[in-house]
């Protein structure tokens, strides 16, 4: 599902890149500076699915929650309707995990939250829809640091005696993500661009590898299972108004002129 969507955003770009093209009036590219705040929403058929690992009669199932990303972006103009976007941005994907010891119906519930930075890469396409109101489409790609493991643990019982611990290890300390993203902007001269729009990104290859773990005092059970990383997400930008050019001074000639 996730390549069926991945092959139809990346038509409706050759598509826009050629609306823009056709529509383009050679006017003078426009470079952009601005901050932007994606909510990760936890959609199953974009993003990564809930799925559950297993050990004899220990059970844990893993399920993507809320997450987010933040950071700055970046647009270099190519043409009026065509430009290159990039920037940094902190990205935590958080995860539930549902334990269950099937024989003794003893449950537990923990989170845990996995950090990366990303500088992603985008051909951005815009269809404008008005004097002000632009459409637009994007995809590219982003190289993402990983900066450390995860672990967490779990006591469900007062005595302590009876422990759940999920740990992940990285894949790799860099790693890269194939991005699509379409949205809707509105440009205003005075107070900058606002812009809403839903993305997706995949990674080229799993992210993490989990281990579930339930303790009971020399007895142990050990569960392992991989997440690939992949998200949806709301993105909501604003860019900052461009500097106006109507108020700059022009430097004067001398009295000698050639």
């Amino acid at each position: 599902m996730n390549i069926k969507i991945l092959g139809i955003t990346f038509l409706l770009l050759f598509i826009g890149t050629t609306t823009a093209f056709s529509q383009s009036h050679r006017q003078r590219a426009k470079n952009y500076f601005g901050v932007q705040f994606k909510p990760l929403i936890p959609l199953g058929m974009v993003g990564d699915k809930p799925f559950t690992i297993r050990s004899d009669n220990f059970e844990s199932e893993i399920s993507p929650i809320f997450g987010y990303s933040y950071g700055a972006a970046i647009r270099v103009g190519m043409t009026e309707l065509l430009s290159i976007e990039t920037g940094l941005n902190y990205t935590k994907r958080n995860y539930r995990a549902d334990y269950h010891v099937l024989d003794s119906n003893l449950r537990a519930t923990d989170d845990v939250g996995y950090v990366s930075f990303d500088i992603p890469l985008n051909l951005l396409v815009y269809v404008k829809l008005g004097n002000q109101m632009y459409m637009n489409v994007s995809g590219g790609a982003s190289m993402n640091f990983n900066p450390s493991n995860v672990r967490t643990h779990i006591t469900p019982d007062q005595f302590k005696k009876d422990v759940f611990i999920l740990e992940g290890r990285r894949y790799r300390f860099f790693d890269f993500h194939a991005n699509a993203e379409v949205g809707f902007e509105y440009r205003t001269e005075r107070s900058g661009a606002f812009y809403l729009g839903m993305a997706g990104r995949v990674p080229f290859g799993k992210v993490l590898r989990i281990a579930t773990e339930y303790r009971y005092d020399t007895h142990s059970q050990v569960a392992y299972g991989d997440i690939t990383g992949a998200t949806f997400a709301l993105n909501i930008k604003y860019f900052f108004p461009l500097a106006s050019t109507s108020n700059r001074t022009h430097t004067q000639r001398g009295p000698i002129e050639f």
